[in-house]
């Protein structure tokens, strides 16, 4: 069966190319899979803006109703890795061209292909400013929590904000991001639900958290 992944730029592509595919499987947002669809072997179709791009072999792992369809892969997903080289290699991007004063003004209003640029950058100084953006949206938030590149200043800035702490996608990403400070992340740990609990005490992840979400299943 095909898998469709729809994405609407070249820059949400290499986002989850970066943070799921090189780690050997993509969450197809929003995807729903018929009922008694087996978990077996499929074929994972790349949209981008509407056309399809890519095409791999992949493996159904796991279907959540109202999150969407996981699936991994069997081996090298070699079209996937040659559509972000392309897509990476494209038309010369914004922040090339910008010296770090110009990105750091433009950090705090810019759009979303900027912000998506801004907080993958390497000079971190970045990252907590793109968080000051009143544009940002929270599918946004939720990718930069994912990041193990963000600058662990920009990943308290996201624990301590009002709304996003408390969402518990935003939670579940902060605490699997190795980057995020192990005290931030053990006061998030309540605030997740029990399913993602579950699967952190089952983890090899860092040995403080695992056992706080042990304790808090336990509780």
């Amino acid at each position: 069966m095909d898998l469709v992944a729809r994405f609407d730029t070249a820059d949400d592509y290499l986002a989850v190319h970066e943070q799921e595919v090189t780690q050997g499987g993509l969450l197809v947002r929003g995807a729903e899979l018929p009922p008694g669809t087996p978990l077996g072997d499929c074929t994972l179709v790349i949209e981008l803006d509407g056309a399809e791009v890519a095409r791999a072999a992949a493996r159904l792992a796991a279907a959540t109703p109202g999150v969407g369809v996981m699936v991994l892969f069997p081996t090298d997903p070699a079209a996937l890795n040659a559509l972000a080289a392309r897509l990476a290699g494209g038309p010369q991007r914004k922040k090339e061209v910008l010296s770090l004063q110009e990105k750091m003004a433009l950090a705090v209003s810019c759009d979303r292909e900027l912000r998506f640029q801004f907080l993958r950058d390497p000079n971190k100084q970045l990252h907590p400013l793109v968080l000051r953006n009143p544009r940002i949206g929270l599918e946004e938030v939720v990718w930069a929590a994912k990041l193990s590149t963000l600058n662990p200043e920009a990943l308290k800035v996201i624990a301590d904000h009002q709304e996003w702490g408390k969402n518990p996608n935003v939670a579940a990403a902060l605490v699997r991001n190795p980057k995020t400070p192990v005290p931030i992340a053990l006061k998030l740990v309540p605030r997740l639900p029990v399913s993602e609990l579950r699967a952190l005490a089952r983890s090899q992840g860092r040995p403080q958290i695992v056992q706080a979400a042990k304790k808090q299943l336990m509780g």
